[in-house]
């Protein structure tokens, strides 16, 4: 009888508690930043290759023009504190919610009732709870103040890569920066796919990535 008594109590007191900590949950919704202190600047210049990869359609051909470049870049850097008022606000978690329309009569009405006592006892803690919040952040930014081309690469110094479904069909230095591909190739050898990738490297640095819908163009040869 006395263990009995003991889970009956044991499992009274975890239902109570646990409906009192989970009727209500707390969020921020908004910050404000409300003052902004620069801690450090400086400058800092590196240099960088570039890559860019244009494409079009052209009488049912995919035209590529692919172009690579090196750079002097001068970056600033700057290392901010800036002092936030974090603003919260509550709602109803998901398990609470749900006992309303909870389809077993138990759970709706038994475990409701305690649900509904603990959320009455919840809800007086919640106003403290959302009471906004100052905080303060670092926060570190390059912004990009000088850029100077050093030296423009040949298309043979570059290499060109196209992938479709996960398989390489052109990798190759081109001779030159345009490079034309027919669609009826694609077509034949991946008729399934919806898009190619397009990477562009100089040496193992890959400098240049996109992905390039192909799906509307081989629709429209089929229609030809």
């Amino acid at each position: 009888m006395n263990q009995f008594r003991s889970f009956w109590y044991f499992t009274v007191v975890f239902l109570v508690h646990s409906t009192f900590l989970n009727c209500f949950t707390v969020f921020p919704y908004k910050q404000e930043t409300v003052e902004s202190r620069l801690l450090d600047k400086k400058e800092e210049e590196i240099l960088i290759n570039k890559g860019r990869i244009d494409y079009e359609f052209q009488n049912f051909e995919l035209v590529l023009k692919i172009e690579g470049a090196s750079f002097r870049e001068t970056l600033e850097k700057r290392k901010t504190l800036e002092t936030k008022i974090v603003h919260y606000d509550y709602k109803k978690t998901d398990g609470y919610r749900q006992l309303d329309n909870d389809e077993k009569p138990w759970n709706r009405y038994i475990l409701g009732m305690f649900a509904d006592i603990g959320a009455l006892f919840e809800w007086i803690t919640v106003p403290f709870r959302t009471i906004s919040r100052k905080k303060e952040e670092e926060t570190l930014s390059e912004n990009i103040i000088k850029s100077e081309r050093t030296k423009t690469f040949e298309p043979k110094e570059l290499q060109l890569i196209l992938r479709a479904e996960n398989t390489e069909f052109f990798n190759k230095s081109p001779n030159s920066d345009t490079i034309t591909i027919p669609l009826t190739e694609i077509r034949k050898f991946f008729p399934k796919t919806n898009s190619i990738e397009a990477l562009l490297y100089y040496g193992k640095e890959r400098i240049e990535y996109k992905s390039i819908p192909v799906a509307e163009e081989i629709y429209k040869m089929k229609l030809r």
